[in-house]
């Protein structure tokens, strides 16, 4: 009996020490950067950027000098009826000024009159200015400020939807994490249980021990085949889950099997915790749900301010001086303004509808849509704290919960250990030894679910204040 009681021990002893080593391990680190580079959404969200980038290009191009030519002739019945052309450069300018040069030519035996020219051609330098509608600002202005505001909206929305990717992935890992983990502990298990029947079968055949106990433990390696069975199927759709995450490069899925989690140690610490005021404190301030409304409000501010130039008279002045051919000034003995009086070209533009509804009402549906916007805010702001208190209560449960089960799978491998030491003095029995060992068995899973779970809350926490 001496003999089969050593060689039972020793192969506890063995047990216990070995830890499955893995060659490879995907943490959590090596996982969320993989997503960051590879992942279709993560790619897709770098395109909002691009997209908010192509966008205050556009918007810029409106004050992009423009170059201009018109040529028309008319020759019927071998006469050269007329021949006119106007080629030049208008540049608009921020204060709603555009200034214009030009060169005319004009020829023909039937030219209008009023279209005749010097000889040379003429040269002209104008402005058109908007001194109503459009002073104060107009489409070019007006669309270059929401640009310049869409590449913080650009970068708000691919925070957004990094966010909810990462918090995505990250159930998933700990799902995962947890999965793995619990076919490890199952296997340690059923290895275990295999060892112990080993021992006791070698006892009985030696007539130390009686058949009982070698069915016993038979039916404890039943079960937890049973129980390692059903962890590995888990394991599988867990992996499934976890490999729609995992991409190379050029947009190709990474192929499988997946490597295996790292292991849950009892003694691995937990991350320490911000006060909840100052977690909130910092997501109603950089939560890019809030930004990306904080910045739609500007923008529709600056639509605003549009919609009330809209509300005014329009009132255009132009004005070009004229030149022959390409001299400007012709008579040098001319001084003082009055030299801008002669050879000029110049016009009023006035327009105001009577009542201006479609103004007026398109003003009052821009305000309207800052109203909704301004109340979205201050709901996202309430569901912002809201999330972010729950997930701190139960990071900071969770927190306490794990160290309590520390404590509790610490102290159930010691009665197991006390337990073995009885079993070997002849003093207890393979069934109080299979009871203690599954408890122990237990707590080691609902040590590694509660630190899963942990490590989920922790995730939702970032997710909650937008610091993915």
């Amino acid at each position: 009996m001496r003999n089969s009681l050593i060689i039972f021990t020793f192969f506890l002893f063995i047990q216990n020490l070995s830890l499955l080593a893995q060659s490879s391990a995907l943490d959590w680190s090596d996982f969320r950067t993989q997503i960051i580079q590879f992942h279709p959404t993560a790619q897709r969200a770098m395109l909002f950027t691009q997209n908010a980038d192509a966008a205050l290009l556009m918007a810029k191009g409106g004050f992009d000098v423009k170059t201009y030519a018109n040529y028309e002739s008319k020759y019927f019945n071998q006469k050269n009826y007329f021949s006119q052309l106007d080629a030049g450069l208008k540049l608009p300018t921020w204060l709603g000024l555009e200034v214009k040069t030009g060169y005319q030519y004009a020829d023909g035996v039937f030219l209008n009159p009023e279209s005749r020219l010097p000889s040379s051609g003429q040269a002209y330098l104008g402005l058109n200015w908007s001194l109503g509608q459009g002073l104060m600002t107009d489409e070019r202005r007006t669309t270059l400020f929401v640009a310049r505001a869409g590449i913080e909206m650009g970068e708000a929305e691919r925070n957004i939807l990094m966010n909810e990717l990462l918090y995505e992935a990250a159930k998933t890992y700990w799902n995962w994490a947890f999965c793995d983990n619990q076919v490890r502990i199952m296997t340690d298990a059923l290895k275990q249980a295999l060892l112990r029947h080993n021992a006791l079968k070698e006892s009985f055949l030696q007539g130390e021990k009686p058949a009982m106990d070698t069915l016993e433990t038979f039916i404890q390696i039943q079960n937890r085949q049973i129980d390692l069975n059903f962890a590995r199927i888990e394991l599988q759709n867990a992996n499934l889950q976890l490999s729609a995450f995992l991409w190379a490069e050029n947009n190709r899925p990474s192929p499988l099997p997946l490597p295996a989690a790292p292991p849950f140690p009892p003694t691995a610490p937990l991350q320490s915790l911000a006060t909840v005021d100052e977690i909130v404190s910092q997501a109603q301030q950089q939560h890019p749900e809030l930004v990306l409304y904080h910045v739609k409000a500007r923008q529709l501010l600056s639509m605003q301010r549009l919609k009330k130039e809209k509300k005014k008279p329009v009132l255009d002045v132009s004005y070009s001086l004229l030149g022959s051919g390409w001299q400007f000034f012709p008579t040098p003995t001319e001084r003082g303004p009055g030299v801008f009086a002669n050879d000029i070209k110049w016009g009023v533009n006035f327009s105001m509808p009577v009542s201006n509804r479609k103004a007026r009402g398109d003003w009052q549906m821009g305000q309207i849509k800052l109203d909704q916007n301004e109340l979205v805010i201050r709901q996202k702001t309430i569901d912002i704290e809201n999330k972010v208190r729950q997930y701190s209560n139960d990071l900071n449960n969770l927190n306490a919960q794990v160290d309590l089960y520390r404590s509790v799978t610490d102290n159930y491998k010691k009665l197991l250990d006390a337990e073995n030491e009885k079993f070997m003095q002849g003093e207890s029995s393979v069934f109080l030894v299979n009871t203690r060992e599954q408890r122990w068995i237990d707590a080691q899973l609902k040590l590694a679910k509660l630190t899963a779970e942990y490590q989920k809350s922790a995730a939702g926490l970032l997710w909650s204040s937008g610091k993915w």
